[in-house]
């Protein structure tokens, strides 16, 4: 079990990586998490030192990407008010190692799913939901290679957490079949991605609920106001400084960045 002293120093290792565009081979075997319990405890404090938390992003949820980064299960990291943008956005990316575009189903909450109702059903959780919201979430590492770094230390890295940009809201979505919508990706207006809400661990209101039920396990719960984003539809893309980027999502909506 890593000490306090261990997971602060993971944490600012991290953020130094961040700060400073030096990626990390690993995190030192003395700081180093090895089971979801320390990844997360690093992990709140890295973003702790990232700003405030306005919701959660969902990771790990698409078949592909699991397989791409040797992860066999969802995990969640946070969304930092100050990395959120409505659509359209430009977004300055030397800062970034890499730009991973990842074109997802959100979610805002109007009510309070506490760890203390847990577990919620399914229905307990579409209830809680005031408006889905189409969405781009940039993805990015502080590792040298985020396909063999681990489960551990992906979580603890914000679950590879970076930037987010949401539409406009979908009010009406409650007789939408979310699982059956679509969702294309273009960069510089040349298609890239194609993908259905199916890939999102078979629809993303699933991802939703289990969220609602993961996150009581760390005595945490979804609040009236969180956005949760739940996890790339289709496979990750990457982009670069110079490019436009667009995920339409039929009558959902769409979303544009700019990179530069």
């Amino acid at each position: 079990m890593l000490k306090t002293i261990a997971i602060g120093k993971a944490a600012a290792m991290l953020y130094a990586a961040l700060r400073q565009k030096k990626a990390l081979l690993e995190l030192p075997e003395d700081c180093r998490p090895d089971s979801p319990f320390e990844a997360y405890a690093i992990q709140d404090r890295f973003v702790a030192l990232l700003g405030k938390p306005v919701g959660y992003k969902i990771a790990f949820t698409n078949p592909a990407i699991q397989k791409k980064l040797k992860i066999d299960e969802p995990a969640s990291g946070r969304l930092i008010a100050d990395r959120v943008f409505p659509s359209p956005a430009t977004l300055t990316v030397s800062s970034l190692f890499r730009v991973g575009i990842e074109t997802e189903f959100a979610f805002r909450m109007a009510k309070d799913l506490p760890a203390t109702g847990a577990p919620y059903a399914r229905d307990q959780v579409i209830d809680a939901i005031d408006i889905l919201v189409p969405a781009i979430e940039i993805v990015d590492t502080r590792f040298a290679d985020w396909t063999t770094c681990g489960a551990s230390q992906a979580i603890a890295d914000n679950a590879l957490g970076s930037h987010w940009v949401y539409g406009a809201p979908c009010v009406e979505w409650q007789n939408l079949d979310l699982a059956r919508a679509e969702a294309a990706t273009s960069v510089n207006g040349e298609a890239v991605g194609q993908g259905v809400g199916a890939n999102v661990m078979g629809d993303p209101l699933t991802a939703l609920t289990w969220l609602a039920n993961d996150l009581p396990s760390r005595r945490m719960g979804l609040a009236a106001g969180d956005y949760v984003t739940t996890g790339a539809c289709s496979d990750i893309v990457i982009a670069r400084a110079g490019d436009r980027v667009v995920a339409d999502f039929g009558s959902i909506g769409r979303v544009e960045l700019a990179l530069e």
